[in-house]
């Protein structure tokens, strides 16, 4: 396979990396600075435990052991980065243990970098700015919460930096050693632990201000693991819910959770602390009666990188990362920008009647725009292949969801309609993509020739599922492979319930 081209800055730039010595896992991060941003290179992260058996305010010596192992095959991959462009922190196990300062020193032999134990405040502080760079800056009041392994952070504000931020002792590693140690009733663990999370709460969310227009995002593998079950038992999709986590809990006390197994959507690294991370995440939303919260892919890691590497150019996260994107897969940007053009003239006719549509615009649009990201792997199913490449690929400022519908509008814009694919999405949300392939699909084929010369000035109306499109007089006649295909178009489009007639 021929090699992907990168963009000048990505290819220049030098990388940096960020190490984080958790409680529950040890992670390294290796990116490269990209615009006003960074892109994500290479993630390292190995399940330690350092809180493990901790007894009498101390690290075990086989969890130290276990940590320092780490730490060792992590420094191989740091050796071509300078020092000074390496970060080491270390969090809640670090901070609590009386013996901290061995490991420390320890760690100092191995690493090239010493490790900078940071306070809870901090530690939350970090994870907001990863949040805030995420989501393309300040917006709405937001609350981030990210639970640990030893313990949970929040911050709050609607800028780029918190307007406060607060520290719990509550992790899932350390609720999994009081209260799940394999000897007692499962549902009695459980419920101990909840209302110990509960009661743990009660003084750290003092000064978290409620409001029910307030956004509450969740990060850490605990918030990304209840995400997964959830979605793969079809109790969620986009957000966790208070629904949804209402219907984990009773799966869990019900005897849908199975010891040593786990239940469907679990990974099984996390089984041995994902009850009592439930337990912890029930609490919070229920000492802050959260409706939602939207789980984001970041971390302390993203956090330290934001302080080190982004310039606070200005631009949209989402933008820079699309711009990337269509660089490293060197996408036509002629072209992609003609069938934008062609698709929002559609999109803006149908607007009308299909006011729905609007949430999803920008979506639309970079859909447009990388639609051909797949033909640098194979001009042969390449929609395919640009569909792969979206869901896998780093996308900073990109949820999940997102990247979930982006890959289809992707996968969608030619050949058969991928009608299954609609229905890993809610209906109403489902219902809207399936117009949005129908209009990309359109753009494309008006836009086969290459050539702004031939663009056609379209004339669309929609009438429910109806779609009339009229061309400019001759322009069909002139345009045969467009033509040919907007015959083929109106059959697969028929498969998905839409009449298209051209004229």
């Amino acid at each position: 396979m021929k090699n992907l081209p990168e963009t000048r800055d990505l290819s220049q730039a030098e990388p940096w990396a960020a190490l984080d010595l958790g409680s529950n896992s040890f992670h390294l991060l290796v990116v490269r600075p990209s615009g006003g941003s960074f892109f994500v290179i290479e993630r390292l992260k190995e399940k330690v435990q350092l809180l493990s058996g901790f007894s009498d305010g101390r690290i075990q010596p086989q969890a130290a052991a276990r940590g320092l192992d780490c730490l060792a095959r992590f420094a191989q991959r740091l050796r071509p980065i300078p020092p000074e462009r390496i970060l080491a922190m270390g969090t809640c196990a670090l901070r609590e243990a009386d013996n901290a300062a061995d490991f420390i020193a320890a760690a100092a032999d191995v690493l090239p970098v010493p490790v900078r134990v940071i306070d809870g405040g901090r530690e939350a502080e970090l994870v907001y700015t990863a949040v805030d760079h995420h989501l393309d800056g300040p917006g709405a009041t937001r609350l981030v919460i990210d639970i640990g392994g030893g313990s949970t952070e929040f911050a709050w504000g609607d800028a780029a930096r918190p307007d406060g931020a607060a520290s719990a002792t509550l992790g899932c590693v350390s609720s999994r050693n009081r209260f799940f140690d394999g000897a007692t009733d499962f549902a009695a663990a459980y419920r101990r632990a909840r209302r110990a999370a509960l009661a743990g709460l009660d003084d750290c969310l003092a000064d978290v201000p409620r409001s029910p227009a307030m956004q509450i995002y969740g990060t850490s593998g605990t918030i990304q693991s209840i995400q997964m079950v959830l979605t793969a038992n079809g109790w969620s999709s986009e957000r966790i819910t208070a629904d949804a986590m209402s219907f984990l809990e009773r799966a869990l006390l019900d005897g849908l959770w199975v010891p040593g197994v786990g239940m469907p959507g679990l990974a099984p690294d996390r089984i041995d602390i994902f009850p009592a991370g439930v337990a912890l995440l029930a609490a919070c939303f229920e000492k802050l009666d959260i409706q939602a919260l939207e789980y984001v892919d970041v971390s302390l890691l993203h956090g330290m990188m934001c302080e080190a590497v982004v310039t606070g150019q200005e631009g949209s996260l989402h933008e820079d990362s699309v711009r990337q994107l269509a660089a490293r897969f060197a996408v036509d940007d002629a072209q992609a920008a003609r069938v934008e053009r062609t698709a929002l003239a559609l999109f803006n006719q149908a607007l009308p009647a299909w006011p729905e549509i609007a949430q999803y615009l920008e979506l639309y649009r970079w859909a447009a725009r990388l639609h051909e990201i797949g033909a640098q792997i194979s001009t042969r199913h390449y929609h395919r292949h640009g569909a792969y490449i979206i869901k896998h690929a780093e996308l900073p400022g990109f949820a999940d969801w997102q990247k979930n519908m982006l890959a289809l509008l992707i996968r969608g814009h030619r050949r058969s309609l991928p009608g299954l694919a609609f229905q890993a999405f809610p209906a109403a949300a489902a219902a809207q993509l399936q117009r949005l392939v129908a209009l990309l699909r359109i753009a494309v084929i008006l836009e086969r020739s290459h050539n702004d010369d031939d663009s056609p000035a379209v004339s669309f109306a929609v009438a429910d599922r109806r779609l009339d499109l009229t061309l400019p007089p001759g322009w069909l006649e002139a345009h045969p492979l467009s033509a040919r295909e907007l015959e083929v178009e109106r059959d697969q489009l028929e498969g998905g319930g839409f009449v298209l007639s051209t004229g």
